[in-house]
């Protein structure tokens, strides 16, 4: 099964950069990954500017099992610590098996210019390793963002990922997504929004998101989103104790099947 795996990889080598998604955290799972302006400890990966609107520390984990193989399935940690001025960030994510691994981790750093506008920037590495196979290759990678609250209902924002081109393949010229997203959140209450988002990479045609969430309760967070490219609905929870955040979600992707995930996250006092 595994060589089966390899031999669909390699010959596919525009789609495996791809099998790590530009973002990460099963709360975005559950909104079809439309969470540019989501403020929270996945915000170092998602959209390094909003990270700058934090103003609590918080750690998260995240876990999920794309198409229920084992062999694709991925792993994140991600941690800020909010100052007066900004906050930094840390995350990691791994997936893969022993002949193909692919890792990504990165620091970040988000200030707030204002009360409502925050920039940031974040250098990562990507990894690819095939084993003992053809070795691994690995480049560095710088990612810029904006967070902008226009009024009280409406939030804009703006992520460029791998801003520099980083190459995976020097002869070949192979190079990691550059990846282009624009978004707008409106806020129905304090609890209950709605996000839309155009993502586009350099290979790809455009992919608008759209996703939802919804604070049923104090306790419970109800989530729904949907991708046009490729075509894919989401549903995911949330539920808030205390200082405690577990969010289970789930996508369905129409060839491929589903992709459920689980994630925890802790605020620090």
């Amino acid at each position: 099964m595994k060589i089966l795996l390899l031999f669909i990889l390699l010959l596919t080598p525009l789609a495996i950069v791809a099998q790590v998604p530009n973002q990460i955290g099963a709360r975005a799972n559950g909104m079809a990954n439309t969470t540019l302006l989501t403020p929270d400890v996945w915000a170092v990966r998602n959209n390094i500017g909003a990270i700058g609107m934090l103003d609590k520390a918080e750690v998260g984990l995240s876990y999920q099992n794309r198409f229920f193989l084992k062999e694709f399935a991925s792993q994140s940690v991600a941690f800020n610590y909010a100052i007066e001025q900004g906050s930094f960030g840390v995350y990691f994510q791994q997936m893969g098996f022993s002949l193909y691994r692919q890792m990504i981790g990165g620091v970040g750093y988000g200030m707030k210019l204002s009360d409502n506008f925050s920039t940031g920037v974040s250098l990562n590495y990507q990894r690819i390793s095939f084993g003992d196979i053809d070795g691994s290759v690995g480049s560095v990678s710088a990612s810029v963002g904006l967070f902008y609250q226009l009024n009280k209902s409406i939030d804009l924002g703006v992520n460029i990922s791998n801003i520099n081109r980083a190459k995976i393949d020097y002869y070949q010229d192979e190079r990691f997504p550059t990846v282009f997203n624009l978004g707008m959140k409106y806020k129905f209450s304090e609890g209950t929004f709605w996000s839309i988002e155009a993502e586009k990479d350099l290979l790809h045609p455009i992919n608008i998101k759209s996703g939802i969430e919804i604070e049923a309760h104090e306790i419970f967070v109800l989530r729904l989103g949907m991708n046009s490219y490729p075509f894919q609905t989401a549903l995911g929870v949330g539920l808030k104790k205390k200082n405690w955040r577990l969010d289970i979600a789930t996508s369905w992707h129409t060839s491929l099947g589903i992709n459920p995930s689980a994630g925890l996250v802790y605020q620090l006092e």
